[in-house]
């Protein structure tokens, strides 16, 4: 099992880093392509479907892994009743995108037309439930197999674009086909693995029982995608396509080193798990050194970025980006924050204490979107840059505050800032 589980983390590893590497030098020869105009009227599509997305995802996939997991022989009412709520999601959020995006831009009817091609692709969502069915079996080579073909294929066409001098609308087809492929392909894996159609039947109470514990989930997903797409929405809303362009420009530089605490976090996790139960001492102390390592690797890049970031951006994206650096500067010490938390997230599992993270969030994206609503328009992309850093890191460092079980947490969070903690063993 041992072996199962180490070829499976190296699988979800190879993904990650695959995705994040090549969507990142992928995306700047787009953006080079495009130009900060229609790259942002893209980025500002992608944004407004993902809040609707989100929705559609229905985010009870950890519930539902772990039904599977106790309940094997339920698997065929799991995966039926997983798929129906996904697809009715699904059809909600893709028959909603559509008017909420006349309402929001009625006389910007190529933007109408981006967000119609992209919605198509939250129609897919569903069939996560195969996915889920994978990750129950610790057997994610599949989904990765899949995912990373579709990537691959999807990339290369591209770059034919680009090359071929297609317009905006070409891409954001290629994402849709991206989803499309990467869903047809799963079918047929499942299909050909399992020998057999899916079998799925759907069970009222069990979809009542996924709803019910995978609430929390799907309000967590829910804040997370409103902290991380709504200040691209009301940029694109309150500037322009142009400043959309440019803050996502900023914001795929500054997220580009984050998939290595991404990794980390996921690669010591059930070190962690097991050190709780033998030496609660040793679990804190280790936590703190952890905490500590992000801390400085964040001021370390901040710092960095500080010093080249313009021009890393001409270079990167090109002259027409170089109004990319101002916020860059700023959204780019959000990592601290953004790392820790990951972190944390080791801590908050191990205790049971989600909602108590849901609650954070709960405060930190109003925060997030009532500065947004003053600072767009007064300090523009800069305004938008600002805004997220101070919400994020009332979140992850202020609000937690308020909750006595979360305490603990964010004074080891505090104390980490002393790098003595990197150096000095349990």
């Amino acid at each position: 099992m041992k072996t199962q589980l180490f070829a499976n983390l190296n699988w979800l590893f190879a993904d990650r880093i695959l995705r994040i590497v090549g969507s990142l030098v992928i995306g700047i020869w787009v953006a080079r392509y495009l130009g900060p105009g229609n790259f942002g009227l893209l980025n500002f599509a992608l944004s407004f479907v993902a809040l609707f997305g989100m929705v559609g995802r229905l985010s009870i996939d950890q519930v539902a892994v772990r039904e599977l997991t106790k309940f094997p022989e339920r698997e065929k009412e799991i995966l039926g009743s997983t798929f129906r709520l996904k697809l009715w999601g699904s059809l909600a959020a893709t028959v909603l995108v559509l008017p909420a995006a006349w309402l929001a831009q009625p006389d910007n009817p190529l933007f109408l037309l981006l967000v119609a091609i992209m919605a198509f692709g939250i129609l897919f969502n569903a069939l996560d439930a195969i996915d889920i069915f994978y990750q129950a079996r610790v057997l994610s080579k599949y989904v990765v197999q899949a995912r990373s073909i579709a990537f691959l294929i999807l990339s290369a066409i591209r770059v034919g674009l680009i090359f071929g001098n297609f317009s905006v609308l070409w891409f954001a087809l290629a994402s849709t086909m991206e989803i499309a492929l990467y869903a047809g392909l799963l079918v047929w894996i499942y299909r050909h693995k399992e020998g057999r159609g899916s079998g799925w039947n759907w069970q009222r109470s069990t979809a009542r029982h996924l709803i019910k514990d995978g609430w929390p989930l799907i309000a967590g997903s829910l804040l997370f995608i409103l902290h991380t797409r709504i200040d691209q929405v009301m940029i694109g809303q309150m500037l322009g396509e142009v400043h959309v362009g440019l803050y996502s420009a900023a914001i795929s530089i500054s997220e580009a080193w984050m998939f290595v605490p991404v990794l980390i976090v996921q690669a010591v996790m059930p070190y962690f798990v097991q050190l709780r139960e033998s030496d609660p001492t040793g679990y804190r102390h280790r936590l703190i050194q952890l905490y500590s390592a992000m801390f400085w690797a964040g001021v370390a890049v901040g710092i960095i970025t500080m010093l080249i970031g313009q021009r890393a951006i001409v270079f990167l994206f090109g002259e027409a980006y170089s109004g990319a650096s101002a916020p860059l500067v700023l959204i780019i010490w959000t990592g601290i924050f953004v790392a820790q938390a990951l972190v944390r997230g080791i801590w908050v599992i191990s205790e049971n204490l989600q909602l108590f993270r849901l609650f954070s969030s709960l405060i930190a994206v109003p925060i997030n979107i009532v500065l947004n609503l003053f600072w767009i328009q007064k300090y523009g992309i800069e305004g938008a840059a600002a805004a997220s850093l101070i919400s994020i890191g009332v979140g992850t460092w202020l609000v937690p505050l308020i909750f006595k079980p979360m305490r603990q947490s964010n004074l080891d969070m505090m104390r980490s800032m002393n790098p003595r903690y990197l150096f000095v063993r349990s």
